[in-house]
This record gives C-alpha cells, sequence and structure tokens, in this order.
C-alpha cells in the first residue's frame, strides 16, 4: 500500500494587513491585496483603494451638509416658536416649535453614529411638518418653497451618501 503524499503548506502574511493566507493563494482573503499578482493587478488594487477614499469623502461631505441642514432647521424652528409666541401669545406654538427643534438637535448630532438612520429621520420628520402645516393652512406650501427645495435636497443627498457609505 502506498503512502499518501504530504505536501507541507506554507502559511504567509499579507503584506498589507497582515492576515494569515496561503502560499498558493493570489489575492488576500480579508483587504484583496494581490499578494502574488501581477503588476497590474497591484496598480488596479491601489486605483480601487483610491477611488473608495475618494467617494467616501464626498460622502462625508454630504453628510455633514446634511447634519449643518438639520441644526439649521433646528434653530429656524426654535427661533420661529419665539417669535410666534411673542407676537400671538400661543404657548402651544411655542412649545410645538421647541420640542421639534430639540428633536432635530438631537438628531443632527445623532448623524455622527448613525447618519443613515438620523438623516432619513430629520428628512421624513420635516416632510411631515410640511405636510401637517399644508392640511392646517394651505397657503403655507407656497411660503418659502426654495427653502424647502433647499433642505429636501440637502437632506436627500445625506441619505443617499449615507447608504452609499453603508453599502
Amino acid at each position: 500500500m502506498e503512502e499518501p503524499i504530504l505536501t507541507e503548506v506554507k502559511n504567509l502574511e499579507c503584506s498589507k494587513c497582515n492576515t494569515l493566507m496561503i502560499a498558493e493563494t493570489v489575492f488576500c482573503p480579508e483587504c484583496g491585496f494581490p499578494e502574488h499578482g501581477t503588476e497590474k493587478d497591484v496598480a488596479q488594487f491601489h486605483a480601487r483603494n483610491i477611488m473608495k477614499k475618494s467617494n467616501e469623502l464626498d460622502a462625508d461631505k454630504k453628510i455633514k451638509s446634511a447634519r449643518n441642514v438639520l441644526y439649521i432647521i433646528a434653530g429656524v424652528t426654535m427661533l420661529f416658536g419665539f417669535i410666534f409666541f411673542f407676537t400671538d401669545q400661543d404657548a402651544s406654538v411655542l412649545v410645538t416649535n421647541v420640542v421639534l427643534g430639540i428633536i432635530y438637535l438631537l438628531l443632527g448630532s445623532w448623524t455622527s453614529k448613525k447618519p443613515l438612520v438620523a438623516i432619513l429621520l430629520g428628512l421624513l420628520l420635516y416632510l411631515t411638518t410640511i405636510i401637517i402645516s399644508t392640511i392646517i393652512d394651505p397657503a403655507t406650501i407656497i411660503k418659502g418653497i426654495i427653502f424647502k427645495i433647499l433642505i429636501i435636497a440637502y437632506l436627500g443627498k445625506g441619505v443617499y451618501s449615507a447608504s452609499s457609505i453603508r453599502k
């Protein structure tokens, strides 16, 4: 009976991420670096990483813009709450606007941990307040339409960017 031939398997470390890999493996299973690939494979790896970092920086800028928009909405909402309180002496408007402002502030600060969820909730809350105010007074749909469109656009870009980073 013949004995099976045992081949010695050498383990190597990836030069990029130090993950152990089998010697015959061309690409690192962890980071994808072509440890035993061609120069073309190495160049493509570096090009992909540069593009990925560039896309992440662009997405981070859009998320930061969306965060700032949430803070601006918070400030404007509270400001108008105080203005309407002092002109109409209606405490319910003040309380409603202050609560909404605090929610927007919390969502803005939450974007650093969970950007997709926070910006999406901020967008939905903003759209809900527009719809409710339109039901109460249909003329409000036209008032500040350019600002409403800009806010929705910035929040929409933030949602898209946060979802692309998540993927």
